[in-house]
C-alpha cells in the first residue's frame, strides 16, 4: 500500500454494496453487540467500593445503601472494611470476621443477591492481606542479622547473640510480634551463620573468601565452636523472624498481622481461613453473591524473607544466596557487577515467589470454592511503590481479575515525568496478552472532596479507557449509618459516590456511559500495531500510555513482559501472540544494559523469520543466566543490531534496527496512521481501536476543553461507518464518509471532552456523502442524523456525492430564552424559597448567603412563546440547549421529560415537544457539597455535618485546604439557553 497517495478512490466508487458474510447490519452477531451496548449487561456495569469505616455498620442504612446502588445502575460492590482516624462521627464495630461482623456480610450479600448485584469481598480490616487469625509461622517475615568480631589462629567459643528486632516498623509503629518467655520471637528459624574476613577496606573479590560455618553453631545454646584460621573475622548470624507489620489502618479490634506474601502455605491458610468464615454463614459460597475475594494494595516495608527463599533462588539463579546476604545489610563489598546482579536475582527470587505462592496459590485456593481472586498485584508498584514482582506476569498469569488504578486532578509525577498514579496501560496489556479478559480500574481517586461532578470525572475515564480500562470500580462509597448527617463520614480518598452525593439521584446515565464504553470493550479485541517489550528487569513498570514508549501519533502499542515475548510466533511477517490471537507489525524493545540470553535467542529468532524489531542495543549478554546447551553468543550483539537505513530496508531482514524512530519504521513499511487527521501530532484526539469479528470499533475522544471538528482517516477498507453514542446510546449510519486508498475518510465533530465510537461493519452501503466543505481548514461543526446531516453552522458547503458537488445555503434560526426565571430552592439549606434571577448566574455570584453558599437542587422555571409558524421546512428540527450548567441537569418541556444531562453539548430535540404559543420549560440542577461546606466554615452554620476539616483543591494538588479558604465552585445554570431550529441536509 502506498500512503504517498492521496484521497484516492477504490474502483468499485462511492455506491457499490458490499455483501460480506458476518457481523452486516442486520446478522445476530451485530444485533447482539448493538443490543449490549444500548442496555449493557451487569457485567459491564460500573462496581464501587463499599467503605466500611471502622467496621461499624446499620444494617437498615445498608440495606438503603444496596438499593441505592441498583437505581443508579451499579453492578455491586467490593466490601472494604477499614479503620478511621476519626473518633467523633465513626462508630466502633466488631471484629472483622467475627460473629457479628460475619451477620453484617451476609446481610449484604443476601441484600445484594436479590437484587442482582455482586459482592466482593476484601481480605483484610485494611490493605495488605493478612489478619489477627495469622499465627507467627503464616505471618509476615523478615532478616535480621546479629554479628561479633573475634581474632582467629585458635578454637574458640563464642556466643552469637540471636539479632535484636526494633520495636518499630518502618512507619513508627510498635511491631505485632509474638515473644516467648525467653524473649525470643516465638518464629524463628536460623538462615546462616557466616564467617567474613576483616581488612582494610572491606572489599571482596568474591565468595570464596566467606566461610559458612553455620554448622559450627548451636542455635539452643548461641554458641559457635570453630577454630577460625587467622585473622580479624567478622562473624555474622542470620535469622528469619517476623517482621511483625501490621494491617495499615484496620478497625478497632481487627488489627493483626500481615500474611507471608512468598509462602504458598501461609496463603492457604489465610484464604482458608477467610471461606470457612465465609461459609459458616452463607454456606455453599457458589449459590450467592459473593463473586470474588480482593487483595489491595501490597504496601510492606523494610527487608522480606521467607524460609524457601534460599532454595527458590538457587532454582531460579543457579547459585546459592547465603554468602551474599551481606550485601543486603551492606556488611560487605563486592564489584559492582557482583552487587548489582545479586540484587537483580534477589528481587527476581522475591517476584517468583510472590507471583506463584500469593497469587496463583490464592486464584487456585479461591477457585475450588467458586470465587475469584483480584488484585492491584502487588500495585501500584513502580514508581510509586517499590514491589518486588514482575507486574504483567503478577496480573496476567496470577489473578482472575486483574486491577489497576488511575487518580483525577493530582500532581504526582517522577522525575521522568511518570504519571505515578496512573496504572492502566500496565494492567491492559496484562489483561490480553494472558487472555483474561477483565481490566478493571480503581477509578476516580481523589483527595479533592466534593468538589467534582461527572463531567468533571470524564476526562480522566475517558483516558482510561483510551488506554484500555473495561471495568470500572469507582474508588469509593462509605457506607453511613443514621445520624452521619450530610456529606456524611467517607473513606479520606476518592469520589464520594454514594446516595449522600447531591447529584447522585441523577448519576444513572453516567453510570450508563461507563458501562456501554465497557461493554464495547469486554465484547471485542485490543487492536495495535506495535509491542513493547519493557525489559527483564525486576521490579519493573508500563507506565501510562505514550509514557516509557510512544509509536507516534495515530498509533497505538501493547506491552509485553519476558514470558510473553518467549511464546510469540511471526507468521507472514506479523508478530503473533498465540495466547490471544492478536497480530502486530513492529516489536519495540526497551533500553537495557544487558540482555537476557534466552531473549537474545529469542529475538534472533524472530529477527531470521521476518518480525520487524528496533531498538537500542544492549551493553552486553547476562552470561550468569546462559544455561547448558545454549550456543556461543560472542558477537551476535553487534551482528544483530543494524543501522537503519530507509533506501535499503526491506522486510524479511534478520536485524534489529538500533537507531530507528517509529515514525521511520512506519514509513518504511508503508503502514498508514490507524487513525488519521489534521493535526494528530498535538494529539487533539485520544483514540483506541477495538475489533470484534469483522466490525471494528474506534473510541474516539476530544482531549481539548472546545469543540473540535475534524477529518479522519480509518485504516478500513470495505466497510460501513456508524456512529455509537455511548451517552445516549443511540447507533447512527454516517452520512458523509469516502473510501480511500488509506482508509475511510469522515468528519467528525465532538463537544469539548465528548467522546464516540466510530464502528465500521461489512454490508451493504447507504446512501451518503463523500465529502463535506466548507470555507475553514477543518468540516463545520455537524452531527450525524437518522434524516440525514445536521449542519451547526451557517454559510456555504459543497456536499459532494456521486453525482458531484452540491452547495448548500445552511441558516440557522436561534432564539435566546431572554429575560428572568424563577428559581425554587428547598426548604432548610439557607436558601430562601423562591428567588428571581434577572440572568443567569453562578448561585456563587447571589449577594443572598444562603444562595451563595447553596448545595443542592435547586428548580428553574420560565415560560417563553413559541411562534405559530416557525419554520416553512417540513423538515426542520428544533433543539433546546442549555449552554453550560454545573453539574447535573434534569428537563422538561411542557412537563414533558427530556431527560438527565451532564455531559457538553447540553442539548435536546424538542421538535415534536414545543407547542405553539406559552411552553413552560422546567430544569432541576444539581450541584456538589463543597460550597455549603466553606459557608458553614466561614459562617459557623452547621448544615452540613463531616470528619474531613479540609481537602485539596484542583490546581494545587500537594496543599490540604481548611473549608473556609476552598473557592466557591460555580454552580446552577449558566446558559445562555437557546432554541436552534436548522433544516437537515437529506441524504442523496
Amino acid at each position: 500500500m502506498n500512503i504517498k497517495t492521496k484521497d484516492l478512490l477504490i474502483l468499485a466508487g462511492f455506491f457499490a454494496g458490499i455483501l460480506v458474510p458476518g457481523f452486516g447490519q442486520n446478522s445476530p452477531e451485530y444485533e447482539t453487540v448493538r443490543r449490549g451496548f444500548q442496555n449493557p449487561p451487569a457485567a459491564a456495569r460500573p462496581h464501587v467500593y463499599h467503605w466500611w469505616l471502622g467496621g461499624h455498620v446499620d444494617s437498615l442504612r445498608l440495606k438503603e445503601e444496596i438499593r441505592a446502588f441498583k437505581e443508579a445502575g451499579v453492578s455491586g460492590f467490593t466490601i472494604f472494611e477499614i479503620g478511621s482516624r476519626d473518633t467523633v462521627l465513626v462508630g466502633t464495630g466488631p471484629e472483622f470476621l467475627g460473629e457479628e461482623s460475619l451477620k453484617t456480610i451476609q446481610f449484604a450479600v443476601e441484600e445484594a443477591g436479590k437484587l442482582g448485584l455482586q459482592v466482593g469481598l476484601n481480605t483484610a480490616s485494611s490493605w495488605n492481606a493478612g489478619g489477627n487469625w495469622l499465627t507467627p509461622e503464616h505471618a509476615a517475615k523478615s532478616i535480621y542479622q546479629s554479628k561479633v568480631t573475634l581474632t582467629g589462629g585458635k578454637n574458640q567459643k563464642v556466643t552469637i547473640p540471636f539479632p535484636e528486632i526494633p520495636e518499630t516498623d518502618p512507619r513508627g509503629r510498635k511491631r505485632m510480634i509474638e515473644f516467648g518467655a525467653d524473649g525470643k520471637p516465638v518464629y524463628a528459624k536460623e538462615i546462616a551463620m557466616l564467617a567474613i574476613p576483616e581488612f582494610p577496606g572491606n572489599s571482596l573479590a568474591d565468595t570464596s573468601q566467606i566461610r559458612d560455618i553455620s554448622e559450627f553453631f548451636d542455635p539452643e545454646t548461641e554458641l559457635l565452636d570453630w577454630e577460625a584460621p587467622e585473622g580479624d573475622w567478622r562473624i555474622v548470624r542470620y535469622v528469619c523472624s517476623n517482621s511483625g507489620e501490621n494491617l495499615i489502618l484496620p478497625s478497632k479490634y481487627s488489627a493483626g498481622p500481615i500474611v507471608d506474601h512468598y509462602d504458598a502455605e501461609a496463603t492457604s491458610f489465610h484464604f482458608n481461613y477467610i471461606i470457612d468464615r465465609l461459609q459458616s454463614v452463607l454456606g455453599d459460597l457458589r449459590q450467592t453473591a459473593l463473586k470474588s475475594l480482593y487483595m489491595a494494595s501490597y504496601e510492606a516495608r523494610g527487608f522480606t524473607w521467607t524460609p524457601t527463599l534460599p532454595e527458590k533462588f538457587k532454582a531460579i539463579n543457579g547459585y546459592e544466596v547465603k554468602k551474599l546476604l551481606p550485601i543486603l545489610f551492606e556488611e560487605a563489598e563486592f564489584s559492582s557487577e557482583t552487587t548489582a546482579n545479586f540484587r537483580a536475582d534477589f528481587q527476581r527470587t522475591l517476584s517468583e515467589l510472590m507471583i506463584q505462592n500469593f497469587y496463583m496459590k490464592s486464584k487456585e485456593v479461591c477457585n475450588a470454592h467458586g470465587l475469584k481472586n483480584n488484585s492491584e498485584a502487588g500495585g501500584p508498584g513502580l514508581p510509586l511503590h517499590n514491589v518486588p514482582v514482575e507486574p504483567l506476569k503478577a496480573l496476567g498469569k496470577g489473578l482472575d481479575i486483574p486491577r489497576g488504578e488511575f487518580w483525577i486532578n493530582h500532581g504526582r509525577y517522577n522525575e521522568d515525568g511518570m504519571d505515578i498514579l496512573r496504572v492502566v496501560k500496565e494492567v491492559s496489556s496484562a489483561a490480553h496478552m494472558y487472555g483474561v479478559g477483565r481490566v478493571e480500574m480503581e477509578a476516580f481517586t481523589s483527595f479533592q472532596h466534593w468538589q467534582e461532578g461527572p463531567f468533571e470525572m470524564k476526562p480522566i475515564g475517558d483516558r482510561a479507557f483510551a488506554e484500555g480500562m473495561n471495568k470500572v470500580v469507582v474508588h469509593g462509597s462509605t457506607h453511613n449509618p443514621q445520624g452521619t448527617g450530610v456529606p456524611g463520614i467517607v473513606y479520606h480518598a476518592g469520589t464520594h459516590y454514594n446516595d449522600k452525593r447531591v447529584w447522585w439521584p441523577k448519576i444513572r446515565p453516567f453510570n450508563e456511559y461507563l458501562a456501554r464504553v465497557s461493554y464495547i470493550f469486554q465484547e471485542a479485541d485490543f487492536q495495535a500495531d506495535f509491542l513493547y517489550y519493557y525489559g527483564d528487569t525486576i521490579p519493573n513498570y508500563g507506565g501510562h500510555k505514550r509514557g516509557r514508549f510512544s509509536p507516534g501519533a495515530g498509533y497505538d502499542y501493547e506491552l509485553v513482559n519476558t514470558e510473553i515475548l518467549l511464546g510469540l510466533e511471526v507468521q507472514n511477517g506479523e508478530i503473533v501472540n498465540p495466547r490471544n490471537g492478536a497480530r502486530f507489525r513492529v516489536l519495540a524493545l526497551a533500553e537495557e544494559h544487558e540482555i537476557h540470553p534466552e531473549v537474545l535467542l529469542k529475538l534472533k529468532d524472530m529477527a531470521e523469520k521476518g518480525a520487524v524489531i528496533m531498538g537500542p542495543k544492549p551493553t552486553r549478554i547476562a552470561q550468569r543466566k546462559v544455561k547448558p546447551g545454549m550456543p556461543e553468543m560472542e558477537g551476535w550483539l553487534d551482528d544483530l543490531w543494524q543501522p537503519f537505513n530507509a533506501k535499503d530496508f526491506k522486510t524479511g531482514e534478520a536485524a534489529i534496527y538500533r537507531d530507528a524512530s517509529p515514525a521511520e519504521i512506519l514509513e518504511a513499511l508503508e503502514l498508514a496512521p490507524d487513525l488519521d487527521y489534521e493535526d494528530k501530532a498535538f494529539y487533539t484526539l485520544d483514540y483506541t481501536h477495538y475489533q470484534k469479528g469483522g466490525l471494528a470499533f474506534y473510541f474516539v475522544v476530544n482531549t481539548r476543553e472546545e469543540w473540535v471538528s475534524r477529518s479522519l482517516t480509518f485504516r478500513q477498507q470495505g466497510k460501513v461507518p456508524e456512529i455509537w453514542d455511548p451517552v445516549s446510546g443511540q447507533v447512527i449510519a454516517a452520512s458523509v464518509y469516502e473510501q480511500t486508498e488509506q482508509g475511510i475518510v469522515l468528519p467528525l465533530t465532538l463537544a469539548p471532552y465528548e467522546s464516540k465510537f466510530v464502528a465500521f461493519r461489512p454490508g451493504s452501503e447507504r446512501d451518503h456523502f463523500a465529502q463535506v466543505l466548507g470555507a475553514g481548514v477543518h468540516p463545520p461543526k455537524m452531527d450525524f442524523l437518522k434524516e440525514g446531516l445536521a449542519i451547526w453552522e451557517e454559510g456555504i458547503f459543497f456536499l459532494q456525492d456521486a453525482e458531484g458537488a452540491r452547495e448548500i445555503h445552511n441558516s440557522l434560526r436561534q432564539t435566546v430564552l431572554n429575560g428572568s426565571w424563577e428559581v425554587f430552592f428547598p426548604e432548610g439549606w439557607g436558601a430562601p424559597e423562591k428567588a428571581i434571577f434577572p440572568k443567569l448566574t453562578s448561585w456563587t455570584a447571589s449577594d443572598v448567603e444562603g444562595i451563595k453558599y447553596f448545595s443542592g437542587t435547586a428548580r428553574y422555571e420560565k415560560q417563553f412563546v413559541h411562534a405559530l409558524h416557525p419554520s416553512d421546512h417540513a423538515g426542520a428540527k428544533t433543539y433546546l440547549n442549555l449552554g453550560d450548567l454545573s453539574h447535573v441537569a434534569e428537563v422538561w418541556l411542557n412537563d414533558k421529560p427530556l431527560g438527565i444531562t451532564w455531559a457538553k453539548p447540553h442539548r435536546f430535540d424538542v421538535t415534536d415537544l414545543l407547542r405553539p404559543g406559552i411552553n413552560s420549560l422546567r430544569i432541576e440542577v444539581a450541584n456538589t457539597w463543597s460550597n455549603r461546606i466553606t459557608g458553614d466554615a466561614l459562617a459557623g452554620e452547621n448544615y452540613t455535618q463531616t470528619h474531613i476539616e479540609e481537602t485539596n483543591i484542583h490546581g494545587i494538588s500537594h496543599i490540604r485546604v481548611p473549608w473556609a479558604e476552598v473557592p466557591l465552585i460555580p454552580s446552577g445554570l449558566f446558559g445562555p439557553v437557546t432554541l436552534r431550529t436548522l433544516v437537515p441536509v437529506p441524504l442523496p
